[in-house]
C-alpha cells in the first residue's frame, strides 16, 4: 500500500492489467513459435495460417501489451496519486483541472494516453471524474471520487465475464 487512498484503489486495477498482460504474453510466445515452425509434412488437412496472418495477430499482441504495459506504469506513478488527493481536496484545483485534464496531468509531470478520456466533475467541493478510453484494443471506463476509485470488476465465472463487485 502506498500511504495514498488514491492510489492505493487504482493499484487495485493493476492486478487485472497484470492478468490481461500474462494472457497478451502467453499468446504473443504461440504466435511467435508458429511463426518459427516450417508447415507439417505430409499436407495438414486444413491448411495453415499464413506467415502474414500470423504477423499481424502478433503485433495485434505486441500492441496491446505496450498498452497494458504503459497504464500498469501509470497507475504505479506516486505522482498520480498525489495530484488525484490534491484535486480531492481542493475544489478550486479540480476546477483547473476540469477545464484541460490533459493538460493538467501534463502540468504536473503525467503523460496520459492519447485515447484516454478524462471528465472532472465539480458540484461545491464534490469532485468526481470519469475515466473513460475507447481505444478498442483496451476499452474501460472508470469512476473516482474524493474517496477513491469504484471497485474493480470481479470475473462473474457463471458467465465468463466481469461483474462490478459489490460495494
Amino acid at each position: 500500500m502506498s500511504g495514498n487512498p488514491h492510489q492505493d484503489t487504482l493499484l487495485r486495477f493493476v492486478d487485472l492489467h497484470q492478468a490481461d498482460l500474462a494472457d497478451l504474453h502467453r499468446q504473443a510466445r504461440r504466435l511467435r513459435e508458429m511463426l518459427r515452425r516450417r508447415p507439417p509434412w505430409p499436407e495438414p488437412p486444413k491448411p495453415p495460417l499464413s506467415r502474414e496472418a500470423l504477423s499481424g495477430d502478433l503485433a495485434g499482441v505486441e500492441r496491446r501489451i505496450t498498452k497494458h504495459e504503459r497504464l500498469v506504469e501509470l497507475a504505479r506513478d506516486a505522482r498520480v496519486g498525489e495530484v488525484l488527493r490534491a484535486v480531492a481536496d481542493d475544489p478550486d484545483l479540480a476546477r483547473e483541472a476540469a477545464a484541460d485534464p490533459s493538460a493538467f496531468a501534463a502540468g504536473h509531470g503525467i503523460d496520459l494516453p492519447d485515447t484516454l478520456v478524462v471528465t472532472v466533475l465539480v458540484a461545491g467541493r464534490d469532485v468526481s471524474a470519469r475515466f473513460s478510453n475507447p481505444d478498442p484494443d483496451m476499452p474501460f471506463e472508470v469512476a473516482w471520487t474524493r474517496d477513491g476509485f469504484q471497485a474493480p470488476p470481479v470475473p462473474d465465472v457463471r458467465r465468463g465475464r466481469a461483474a462490478a463487485e459489490p460495494v
